[in-house]
């Protein structure tokens, strides 16, 4: 017996044999894992994807004002490819507060399937988790809003106009297309263009295009008050008119107030003084070689039918919107209520409600003008010169031979708002 084992242990034939039965739970147990490993890394990116597409959602959601768990459970049904359903409990969907972003939305996902090898070890079945944080963060500078959300354009861009805007234009149209432009000769500078419908595929003189974006809405609603101020007579146009000057050289000054007609004519000069002036249910009209002048000044469109603005023929404009050094109290209103406003349309007025700002090379609007249901058209040599302007309309246009020069040095407006795109942030 002991010749038998000393000849076994010297056969090397069997040692393989040996060796090879010792190591093979090793193999399989690493081949099956290997396999689970792969197998759980597909399913946590597939949920990961899932997550951060339904963050996404979530926050277009909360923008638009929707419900953000049926745009996040609508999201989900389309884009989690693990072929598992999701963990009872899930999604979770929280709100993150923080400086840096808005109209944050965090989803967490969770997926539990037993993996082909370690279930043979495990009496549960593993969770996978995957969350995803999104938000609007602030992206470029904006100073040209249209607000229309459908039914056509809600800039268009046209003729020989050259406009050197010097910020942003954003259309929250999400007509296709968002932004028109009809021919070749115009220009529009401006370091971009965004739009929330699709964008013509080049605009002269824009550095970057943003078709599809997330409409931004209204930056003035509700800050502003365009009620005339109770016990504030209304009263037409010759009872707030001051002749200072002398025979047939008239020096007309204006006081503010509450106007029930407003048609300076002929080749005067008017001076506005310092205030707020309440055009109600009138039209601010400007005909012939008439000039405009004042400074401290906001003029608010008000009344139930609401007027607009017009300046034609060879009519100047120079007027500028109260600032924190010169604002005041005037006839009772604080104008420093109205900073940085220059014209003011109520939203009582009619959508579309047309406004045309069609005067000489020498206007000068240093303000901003803001007319949430109007539209507002630039066109003959209009606005030469204007010092950051901020436009908010219904819908702005730019036709004819327009000439809007954005001078942003030494001004009274704000010149621009943050516009938002949408980020994973987490």
């Amino acid at each position: 017996m002991i010749a038998f084992m000393k000849s076994l242990w010297r056969d090397r034939r069997g040692n393989a044999i040996l060796v090879a039965a010792a190591a093979m739970p090793m193999v399989i147990g690493a081949a099956g894992l290997a396999t689970d490993t792969i197998q759980w890394t597909l399913w946590k990116r597939e949920l990961q994807r899932a997550a951060d597409s339904a963050a996404f959602a979530g926050v277009y959601a909360k923008a638009d004002s929707q419900s953000v768990s049926s745009a996040v459970a609508t999201d989900i049904a389309r884009n989690n490819k693990t072929g598992i359903a999701i963990k009872t409990g899930y999604p979770v969907i929280t709100f993150p507060t923080s400086t840096n972003y808005t109209n944050a939305v965090r989803v967490q996902l969770a997926v539990q399937k037993r993996l082909a090898f370690s279930s043979l070890f495990l009496t549960t079945a593993p969770t996978i988790t995957a969350a995803g944080t999104a938000a609007m963060i602030d992206q470029y500078d904006y100073c040209l809003r249209a607000l229309r959300r459908s039914g056509g354009p809600g800039i268009t861009i046209g003729g020989s106009s050259q406009v050197a805007l010097g910020c942003g234009a954003m259309s929250d149209s999400r007509a296709n297309p968002s932004v028109s432009t009809n021919g070749g000769t115009y220009s529009f500078s401006a370091p971009v263009v965004a739009g929330a419908g699709s964008l013509p595929s080049s605009i002269n003189g824009v550095a970057a295009l943003r078709p599809n974006r997330t409409p931004m809405g209204d930056p003035y609603e509700g800050l502003y008050s365009t009620t005339v101020p109770s016990g504030m007579s209304c009263t037409n146009f010759a009872t707030h008119r001051t002749n200072l000057g002398t025979g047939s050289n008239p020096n007309y000054h204006l006081s503010p107030g509450c106007y029930t007609g407003f048609a300076p004519n002929g080749n005067n000069t008017y001076t506005l003084d310092p205030g707020v002036y309440y055009l109600n249910n009138t039209d601010f009209v400007l005909n012939g070689n008439d000039t405009l002048i004042g400074t401290g000044v906001t003029i608010i469109l008000t009344g139930t039918t609401p007027g607009s603005v017009q300046t034609n023929g060879n009519s100047t404009v120079n007027l500028s919107a109260p600032t924190a050094s010169n604002c005041g109290t005037y006839v009772g209103v604080n104008t420093c209520n109205y900073k940085s406003m220059l014209f003011i349309q109520s939203p009582n007025a009619t959508t579309g409600n047309n406004n045309t700002i069609n005067g000489t090379n020498g206007s000068n609007y240093d303000g901003a003008l803001y007319f949430p249901k109007g539209g507002l058209t630039f066109t003959g040599t209009a606005g030469s010169i204007t010092k950051c302007v901020m436009v908010v309309g219904y819908t702005v246009a730019f036709s004819g031979n327009t000439d809007l020069q954005n001078n942003t040095t030494g001004c009274a407006a704000n010149t621009t708002v943050k516009g938002k795109e949408v980020r994973l942030v987490a």
